[in-house]
């Protein structure tokens, strides 16, 4: 509990006026020792001892009535509503903590990202007992245990980043180390601005969390949310429209400069490239100004980068733009034609019996990620096969259809064991699982088994279905069998396109060696390390730049769907995170909180001390002591 005002606590100590006065009150008087005052102070003992209670009853009444107008003229504030939305009693507290660009976004000097870091701190100082914290942050998604009384604003994991940020991913993060902990009780604190594209990246409230309904009784979400923004005037971001672009001496970049005020101004727009450092004035008028920025480059280089920033404002996240150009390697798929095997195999996977599908990726074509090989197994690869996927290819080879080493009947082999978690054959949030279970497999070459090699699937009798081995950046997949009829069942289409459209996704996933990128969809391999050429301490994983490794340069952009402002409403969330109950403390402004809190408790004191004053004026006119019984003399012998 805080006083707002404190001055006044310091005069608490004429809560005790009363008492002074009444002890002063009795130095005025002086005693006279008076022959009848010995028959009246025996007259009513009874009603004199009511009479000092009553005196000592009134002086309690002006004493507590003058400390509670005290109190209320202090301002006292409890906990807050923070404390009684907590109301915690947990075992454990797993804090998701929302670092992502859009939360630099300032009002009155404050961001939302140190107003979420306040609320996080204020509930943990006031909560009850020590419940064990975990902190998952945005930006990383690492977890890490607080100790008690760590400074979280010392914390890494509380540092402003650009990358974007996924309310989903962290939930599910979260719930996975409670079920993993079999916490008795737990609860879970999310520190966001509530900002849409956080929560529904995809635009839509399809997330699925029926996997966790067990967990219902035992986890309470708490949004720690700090409102609704009214930015500071004045803030501009800079974003990157597609992928730059040469023509002759020259690197054309489009770009869009987005503000909060619709008069025309000029803006200087600061360059860096080639080692040149200029500045352009930009002319923008309206709210949202889009243009093609002209970068001049040097012709005798093939690897071009440039770094564009505008002034720093209320948001220093969103102002900066990297790009690089290099030449893309043209990639082929190969495919032995002459082979009849290879070209059902490839009708099967685009015309299953099932019914018509096409194999298509939105992202990448099929001629520069899938490499289709027919060739006996445990062929090597030759030097441009290896070379090609050393940069981030990835090749399938399937078995020659003379080449069968292992039949199995009829009924064939199903398969037993499979990696369902991860990888080609596993399931995610994006796509269905594979029916592995479904599929029999008649003939099959089974491939090596070595170290470097890992087996993905095999069948009941323990041989290799499908193993992977990683080249350079790419990959070497190897299936035992093909989608023919008389060797398995994956003509029926549904394993077999699917898997060929995951392999499309991987290699398109990995041609990231080069060029520009946004935040958080490129990774680097874990033995690799990229040094920034713009800043000595900035890391790929959150900081918008441009990065090199051994001659390769790629420029990573923050995702300028989270620059969108669209806040998601709290009965949206309730929906989004069903079967949980969402509990939502809007932090609207500080003061209004503290004013909220003071008026609750300033009322109440007041109205205690009108209860002190009715007592007082009760016992101030209550005759409380008795008229004495008037008595008629004796008589002795008759009357007089």
């Amino acid at each position: 509990m805080t006083a707002l005002s404190p001055l006044f606590l310091w005069l608490l100590p004429l809560a005790l006026l009363p008492v002074i006065i009444h002890l002063l009150n009795r130095l005025r008087y002086r005693t006279v020792k008076w022959a009848a005052m010995m028959f009246l102070r025996t007259a009513d003992r009874d009603a004199s001892r009511r009479a000092k209670i009553r005196q000592w009853l009134i002086l309690a009444a002006r004493c507590l009535m003058l400390l509670v107008f005290l109190l209320a003229l202090a301002r006292l504030q409890s906990r807050g509503g923070l404390a009684r939305f907590l109301n915690r009693d947990s075992e454990r507290i797993v804090v998701l903590f929302d670092r992502s660009p859009g939360m630099e976004q300032t009002r009155g000097g404050v961001s939302s990202r140190e107003r979420a870091l306040l609320l996080v701190q204020q509930g943990l100082r006031e909560g009850r007992g020590s419940p064990q914290v975990l902190w998952i942050d945005s930006a990383t998604g690492e977890r890490t245990v607080l100790p008690a009384g760590t400074d979280l604003e010392s914390l890494p994991q509380t540092r402003p980043a650009q990358a974007p940020a996924n309310v989903e991913d962290l939930l599910r993060r979260a719930l996975e180390e409670i079920a993993r902990e079999d916490d008795a009780g737990a609860e879970i604190w999310i520190a966001t601005d509530r900002r849409a594209a956080s929560w529904i990246p995809e635009g839509g409230l399809s997330t699925d969390w029926q996997d966790w309904a067990d967990l219902r009784a035992r986890v309470t979400l708490r949004l720690l949310d700090v409102g609704q923004i009214d930015p500071d005037p004045g803030n501009r971001s800079l974003q990157l429209l597609g992928d730059p672009r040469r023509e002759g001496d020259s690197l054309l970049v489009d770009l869009r400069l987005n503000r909060d005020r619709s008069d025309p101004e000029s803006v200087p727009l600061q360059i860096e490239t080639g080692g040149l450092s200029l500045r352009e004035d930009i002319l923008v008028e309206g709210r949202s100004f889009q243009w093609t920025q002209v970068l001049p480059i040097d012709p005798n280089r093939e690897v071009h980068h440039a770094l564009l920033a505008l002034p720093a404002d209320s948001n220093p996240m969103d102002n900066t733009v990297a790009v690089a150009f290099a030449p893309r390697a043209v990639r082929v798929a190969r495919m032995d034609l002459n082979d009849s095997a290879t070209q059902r195999a490839v009708r099967a996977g685009l015309l299953p019996r099932s019914g018509e599908r096409e194999l298509t990726d939105r992202r990448t074509p099929l001629s520069s990620a899938v490499h289709l090989l027919v060739r006996e197994a445990g062929t090597p690869s030759g030097e441009a096969e290896t070379a090609w996927m050393e940069q981030g290819g990835v090749a399938l080879s399937l078995p020659q259809a003379a080449n069968a080493s292992a039949g199995f009947g009829d009924e064939g082999l199903g398969v037993a064991e499979w990696n369902e978690a991860t990888g080609l054959l596993g399931a995610d949030r994006a796509r269905e699982p594979l029916r592995m279970d479904l599929l029999r497999i008649f003939q099959a070459v089974p491939p090596e088994e070595r170290e470097g090699i890992e087996v993905l699937a095999r069948l009941e009798d323990g041989t290799p279905l499908l193993t992977r081995e990683a080249v350079g950046d790419g990959a070497h997949y190897r299936l035992a069998t093909l989608p023919l009829p008389g060797w398995s069942s994956l003509d029926a289409g549904f394993v077999w396109v699917p898997i060929l459209q995951r392999l499309l996704r991987e290699g398109g996933s990995t041609d990231f060696s080069q060029g520009t990128h946004t935040l958080g969809t490129w990774t680097m391999r874990a033995d690799e390390e990229w040094l920034p050429l713009d800043a000595e301490d900035a890391d790929p994983r959150l900081h918008v730049g441009r990065y090199e490794h051994r001659g390769r340069v790629v420029a990573l952009n923050r995702s300028t769907h989270h620059d969108a402002a669209a806040q998601i409403h709290p009965d949206e969330l309730r929906e989004w995170a069903a079967p949980f109950d969402v509990n939502v403390f809007e932090d609207r402004s500080a003061d209004a909180r503290g004013r909220e809190a003071r008026v609750e408790l300033t009322s109440l004191l007041a109205l205690l001390g009108l209860i002190f004053l009715a007592v007082e004026s009760y016992l101030l006119t209550l005759n409380i002591r008795r008229a004495p019984a008037v008595r008629s003399p004796l008589r002795r012998g008759g009357a007089a």
